[in-house]
Parts: C-alpha cells; structure tokens; sequence
C-alpha cells in the first residue's frame, strides 16, 4: 500500500509545488486535489503532473503554502503532512535493501528529482536512458551499416517486463487476494 502523505517540495513567493505519491497515476485523485486547491483565494493557477504525483500550485504572495499543504492532505483522505526536510515514509511493499543498494538507490532518485526540476517535470531519468540507448543503437546502425538481432536474453527480458507491465492491476489483485479487475 502507498504510504498516505503529501510534502511540499519547493515554494518561493508565488509559486508552490507539492508533491505525494497517491497522485500518481491516479487522474482522479489529481482533478479533485487540482479543483479544490484552486477553489481557494489567491489560487491563480494549478497544474497536476499523474506520472510524478507533482502539483504546481501558482498563486498571489500572501498565499502560505502551509494552506495548500492542509487543503492537499484533506483531499488526499488526510494524508499525512510531512516536515520541511522530513524523508518521506518507506512503502511496505518494498523489501529492505543492503546499505549499499540503499545508497545506490538515493543516489539514482537524487539525479531523477534533479533531472525532473531541471525539466519542470517533463522528463525523468527513465525517460533520458530511453533515449539514451535509442541513440545508441542508432549509432551502432549508422556506423557499421547493419542491424543486429538481440540476444535471446534481451528479446526474453522485454517479454517478461513488457507482460508485467500490461498486467500491473492484475497482478495487485491477485497479491491482495482481490477478484481480477
């Protein structure tokens, strides 16, 4: 289960962005928060990202982002507001790592956030290494003038992923002993 909270990542004068989880991928839970903050004095503009679970919030000067936080975090079923600074709570669902994967994890979501406030959201890390191996092989093509094959390892790895990936909801179901949606 995704932990319940909402954190307010950046704010200067007239502009918030907050961010929580249970927004992404989540159309409806981002257009209720997204109507209620706007409903509030001062609010001139809201923008919701699902697939980073990010809301920029623009708004007049006297706007504390403190209101916003409260507004989020009673839209989202009282999720839980956390502190400046405060790391956001671990998901159940994800099993203790090594000291080692644990820091190669930071490291990797440090260099996503930079990638995705450099990018104001529109790009993430995952989207960059995509893109990054299409080149790639691109490259490979226009220089020795052939395609290779994968290997049967790779052709079976996108299966297995691209089956995953197709199935998320199904799978979740079956894990929490749901009927199939």
């Amino acid at each position: 289960m995704t932990p319940a909270w909402i954190a307010c990542a950046h704010h200067i004068s007239e502009r918030t962005r907050l961010r929580s989880p249970l927004l992404r991928k989540d159309p409806g839970a981002c257009e209720r928060l997204a109507d209620a903050i706007a409903a509030l004095p001062g609010v001139r503009e809201v923008r919701v990202r699902p697939y980073t679970g990010s809301v920029l919030v623009l708004h007049d000067p006297d706007v504390a982002h403190d209101v916003l936080l409260a507004e989020g975090a009673r839209v989202l079923g009282g999720a839980r507001i956390l502190a400046p600074g405060e790391a956001p709570p671990a998901d159940p669902e994800v099993p203790a790592f090594s000291a080692l994967a644990r820091k190669v994890v930071h490291a990797v979501r440090g260099i996503d956030e930079d990638v995705r406030r450099a990018t104001d959201g529109t790009v993430d890390l995952g989207t960059l290494a995509t893109l990054g191996f299409v080149g790639a092989g691109a490259l490979e093509v226009a220089t020795t003038g052939k395609m290779p094959l994968p290997p049967w390892f790779q052709l079976g790895w996108w299966g297995f992923r691209t089956f995953v990936t197709a199935e998320q909801d199904e799978i979740r179901a079956e894990r929490n002993g749901e009927p199939s949606p």
